[in-house]
């Protein structure tokens, strides 16, 4: 069976998820401090730092359970992108390990590799009216 739960190690992913956690706290409070919010919140800004950490808790999560525990990837079955109106939605389908302690890690990495990649396109975005802009 491909990424039995015998096969995955619990404690990295706690790690990997600690890890991206504090990278995406760090990241926040850095977005925060960089965007004058400890001064006075100004919502706009305020959004985009909490945007910054949702990318870079993404992104470590991500990444990280890639190297920890590629074997999450086999439980993917599909990924579908819906246009619902004028709502985007990624839908990933996963298949049930048998194991509801791995299940829930897979949820959670299906919901960090959709949270990475839904972030990718903006924020690419606001590089370049950054740099170009």
């Amino acid at each position: 069976m491909i990424g039995d739960a015998a096969e995955v190690d619990f404690g990295k992913l706690r790690i990997v998820m600690g890890l991206s956690v504090l990278a995406g706290g760090l990241v926040l409070l850095f977005a925060f401090w960089q965007l004058g919010q400890f001064r006075g919140v100004q919502i706009g800004w305020a959004v985009m730092a909490f945007a910054f950490g949702a990318i870079a808790w993404s992104a470590v999560f991500y990444f990280g359970c890639l190297a920890v525990a590629g074997s999450l990837t086999g439980y993917i079955v599909s990924d579908d992108t819906e246009i619902k109106g004028d709502n985007v939605e990624m839908v990933t389908k996963t298949r049930s390990s048998g194991n509801a302690r791995l299940d829930a890690w897979i949820d959670k990495f299906v919901f960090a590799r959709n949270t990475f990649g839904l972030s990718v396109l903006p924020l690419l975005l606001l590089l370049s009216v950054y740099l170009w802009g």
